[in-house]
Formats: structure tokens, C-alpha cells, sequence
């Protein structure tokens, strides 16, 4: 069996603030350092073994992929294609500021994901197939043992979509929290999801701050 641990990165003041980022490459926050502290630990206790960590190159994943590394002892593999959907005109921008500057572009997004694409965005389609290729190509390398991947909420979305054959409705309808681990598993014959947006190690009160 092939068991993939889907790890989104620590928080940043972007995300604190509301604010989209995309490819903008924004570190963690004094927060996002601990909660990566946090997940670090509490998968260092689970995974043994380790095949690999994949990660994205963008710094907020990779300084979480690196804590992580540090616990469980695997070499990281930082890849682009585990980015962000680039959001174009609308990173750095909060909702209410999207709504106030491109209040049609805004309207047709929230009623047509698939189709209302952003002032210079990457349309939705380019984004699902990028991760969806990537995911191929892992399975295509790896049948059995255990992975890390370390991305960001929409390109881990797009990994929970391909298990459980949804669509991009399904994608807007799955929460992941900074830091949260997920599980897929696949055998030869099927895949599901055997864990969904966990974040008990949050709790974790040995982690000092920074």
C-alpha cells in the first residue's frame, strides 16, 4: 500500500490578514514556524520510514517541509507543480478589496470556479491538470510505502478531488487548516481517504514559541 501524508504549510501574516497569496512567496509568521514545529513532532511520532518528502518550492511549504524533515529524517524534493493556483491580479488582496476593484470578475468566479478566471490568473483547468500530472507521475514512481507532501490548500484539494473522483464543486467544499495533515491511501485495486484536515498537534503545549 501506498500511503500519502497531505500536510498544508504553517501560517503567514498573509494568512492571517485574509489576504490571497497564489505564487506570492510569503515566509511563515512567528505562528506558522510553531505550528510546523507542532506537525513536525506529531508526524515524526507516526512515520518511521519515510520514502520522501515532496514539497512546493514556495518558502511558506518549504520552511514547513524542512521542520519536518529535521523529525523524520527524509530527504525533501521541492516541486513547482505542487504550487499554488497563481491568482494573477488578485494576490495581496483581501475578498473585500477583490470585491471593491473586480466586483464583476468576483461574481463570476463565485458562481463559475471553473470558467471565471481572474485578471491574469491561471485558469482552473491548467491548475487541476498541473497537480493532477503530478500525482500521476508519484504514482507512477512510488506503489507502496509512505510519502509526505507538503502544498498549499488549493494544490492539496486538487489531490483530495482526484481520490474521491470529485470535481471542482467538491474542491470548494473541503476545509483544510494551516498545518493540517490528510491521508490518502491507495492499493493496486482503489484509493480513499483515510483522514481529513487534522489538527490535534495544534494542541501540542511543549512546542515553545519563536
Amino acid at each position: 500500500m501506498l500511503r500519502l501524508y497531505l500536510v498544508r504549510h504553517g501560517q503567514t501574516a498573509w494568512n492571517a490578514t485574509g489576504r490571497i497569496q497564489g505564487h506570492s512567496d510569503v515566509p511563515l509568521d512567528e505562528v506558522g514556524l510553531r505550528q510546523a514545529q507542532q506537525v513536525a513532532r506529531w508526524l515524526g511520532e507516526r512515520v518511521k520510514k519515510p520514502v520522501a518528502i515532496y514539497t512546493s518550492d514556495l518558502a511558506r511549504a518549504s520552511q514547513t517541509a524542512e521542520a519536518i524533515a529535521q523529525q523524520v529524517g527524509a530527504s525533501v524534493a521541492h516541486v513547482p507543480d505542487l504550487r499554488e493556483r497563481f491568482w494573477g491580479a488578485w494576490e495581496g488582496l483581501t475578498t473585500e478589496e477583490i470585491q471593491t476593484r473586480y466586483p464583476d470578475h468576483h461574481f463570476t468566479y463565485l458562481y463559475d470556479p471553473l470558467n471565471g478566471t481572474p485578471p491574469e490568473a491561471e485558469p482552473m483547468n491548467d491548475f487541476w491538470a498541473r497537480v493532477r500530472d503530478f500525482h500521476h507521475r508519484l504514482r507512477t514512481e512510488h506503489t507502496e510505502g509512505e510519502l509526505i507532501l507538503v502544498g498549499h490548500g488549493g494544490s492539496l484539494r486538487i489531490l483530495l478531488c482526484e481520490t474521491l473522483l470529485g470535481n471542482v464543486h467538491t474542491y470548494r467544499r473541503i476545509r483544510l487548516d494551516n498545518t493540517s495533515v490528510s491521508i490518502v491511501e491507495h492499493t493496486h485495486e482503489r484509493a480513499w481517504v483515510a483522514l481529513l484536515n487534522f489538527i490535534e498537534h495544534l494542541q501540542d503545549p511543549s512546542v515553545d514559541g519563536f
